[in-house]
């Protein structure tokens, strides 16, 4: 059994622990550089396993953690959060700004600083990299991250021009962004990858292949890629060109790819590995360590549905495969990491109008574990169809162990409550990135976390023709409530807007909310300052050292 405390994690606890961190505490966030100085006779080596392949290191178009997680290493935007989840002036590329009175206007001062090939760190490449993820050709489904800026959806559209995007270098250390509306989440995204420089030199010499390999980049973060044995491992090497290297410890981070739950953990054991997240099977073998931990992460995994799919395009049916899972049942014996049922999309801990976000709009929308009502939405989306019987169904999952056992168990659910045959399709990382981007699935067991504290991040992208709307969804009352939302001064409003057209979401039910996913992990004693963030990247390393190493 689990133990208790850590394993089985109450909902409260999961609030309290997310809204903490997500709302940012008022202490600093800075490591005793000379406590570290004094103690730091340990080779500064650090080894993770990534788990999977980055589908693309190219700043303006990756769309996951994998990539995320590397490109928070060896890139760096105007900001970055520290390990307190705040941003202070100066943590980032930006060592200073000014805000209008109005909310309008941001006029960033860059620091001195040089790109990992010496060439120094400018404004132009901020615009640069915000208008090229902007331009259509270049087809970023992240390009909606920008679309605060004045002018940015227009020229992404095809309706305007690069020129008319609210984004201008005034000289080399000067941005200056005009938005189309107050944005408080604003400055945050401004560390968020699609917001990352880059060197146009960089683009003009290697096109689409920017980020493919080690030398198709340059940095601007603490790190550098090294190498990359594609499938295999990446190794970063501290960056000497970084302007605040004095406060990176680390020399070298080694990341492997494994997928074998029975090698992660045997290299974890044997010292190979210096921090695993813990796959459920092995939760007892560590649960009561000294090295186990357990977090919240702003996340929530879900059934994303093809609404284009001649089966799945019925709501009926796509209502039946949500209610039928036993949420509950599922994290206790087969998640066993703590995360908790979902039956909602915006985890718990994302902030609302006047306290948390769930809490003003509800903690449901539907009972988990509804046989019965599966069922007769089973029966009236036949009928709907014009079927007698569903066919076998497809259902597209990850290659790693963990995503392998979850898939089977849901497939179960689904036999048990409906009868329902389904067919389990394991490919790899970028291979199901790829799938659902051309809507090759039927079902996919999909997770989206944070890219921001606001409860936008989890439902502006289904919006029809979102970048990142990969189920195709698409209602014109969801979409205007929005867009709304997202000018919308008046917050009190805008969150109401938000909830309602959470609602929406839920009623037409694109995709079926599963559990807001919690992690348990393990970390050797030597390693400090290995921060977790609950969104974003698995892992900020900035800081991390190590001390102690026998």
């Amino acid at each position: 059994m689990l133990r208790h405390k850590r394993a089985i994690v109450t909902l409260l606890s999961i609030v309290l622990v997310l809204s903490a961190v997500l709302a940012g505490c008022s202490g600093q966030s800075k490591t005793s550089t000379s406590t570290i100085s004094a103690n730091n006779a340990s080779e500064q080596v650090l080894n993770l396993n990534l788990g999977d392949e980055p589908p693309t290191l190219d700043p303006q178009k990756a769309t996951d953690e994998v990539s995320f997680t590397i490109l928070n290493d060896v890139l760096e935007g105007l900001v970055r959060y520290d390990m307190n989840g705040k941003i202070e002036k100066g943590s980032g590329l930006a060592k200073d700004w000014e805000i209008s009175e109005d909310g309008l206007t941001y006029i960033f001062h860059l620091r001195d600083a040089k790109w990992s090939d010496g060439n120094p760190i400018t404004a132009y490449d901020f615009e640069y990299a915000w208008k090229r993820a902007l331009n259509p050709n270049t087809a970023s489904q992240y390009a909606y991250q920008l679309f605060y800026i004045k002018g940015a959806e227009e020229y992404n559209s095809g309706k305007g021009s690069a020129d008319q995007v609210g984004v201008k270098a005034l000289d080399d250390k000067t941005l200056q962004v005009t938005l189309k509306a107050p944005a408080p989440q604003f400055l945050g995204l401004t560390s968020f990858p699609t917001y990352m420089p880059l060197e146009k030199s960089i683009y003009e010499k290697y096109g689409d292949k920017v980020g493919s390999d080690p030398n198709t980049l340059v940095y601007s973060g603490p790190f550098i890629i090294k190498s990359w044995e594609h499938e295999q491992s990446i190794t970063l090497e501290k960056n000497p060109n970084y302007w605040d290297k004095d406060n990176v410890k680390l020399q070298t981070i080694n990341f492997t790819m494994i997928k074998d739950n029975n090698s992660l953990v045997q290299n974890y054991d044997t010292g190979a590995l210096d921090s695993i997240f813990i796959p459920g099977d092995y939760i007892d073998k560590y649960k009561d360590s000294p090295e186990y931990h357990n977090y919240a992460l702003a996340t929530v995994w879900y059934l994303q549905f093809n609404n284009k799919d001649k089966i799945f395009k019925n709501a009926n049916i796509r209502k039946a495969f949500t209610l039928a899972i036993n949420r509950e049942l599922f994290v206790k014996e087969v998640a066993k990491n703590g995360s908790i049922p979902a039956e909602a999309i915006v985890p718990p801990g994302i902030p609302g109008y006047n306290g948390d976000f769930r809490s003003e709009a509800g903690q449901g929308y539907f009972k988990d574990n509804d046989v019965a009502q599966a069922k007769e939405y089973l029966q009236k989306g036949l009928q709907e169809l014009g079927l007698s019987k569903l066919p076998s169904i497809k259902f597209l999952t990850g290659d790693i162990d963990t995503a392998k056992k979850y898939a089977v168990a849901l497939q179960q659910m689904w036999n048990q409550a409906l009868g329902v045959q389904v067919e389990i399709q394991s490919v790899a990382f970028k291979v199901r990135l790829d799938m659902m981007d051309k809507g090759d699935y039927q079902i996919v067991l999909a997770g989206w976390g944070a890219d921001y504290n606001d409860p936008m991040t989890f439902l502006d992208m289904w919006e029809t023709n979102n970048g990142n709307n990969t189920a195709f969804y698409s209602n014109p009352n969801y979409d205007k409530l929005i867009e709304e939302a997202k000018v919308n001064g008046d917050l009190k409003a805008r969150n109401e807007e938000m909830i309602q057209a959470e609602k929406i979401l839920m009623e037409d039910m694109p995709i079926g909310p599963l559990w807001f996913q919690a992690r348990a992990y393990v970390v050797k004693p030597y390693v400090k300052d290995l921060y977790l963030p609950t969104f974003g990247p698995d892992w900020e390393m900035k800081w991390t050292y190590i001390e102690g190493k026998k």
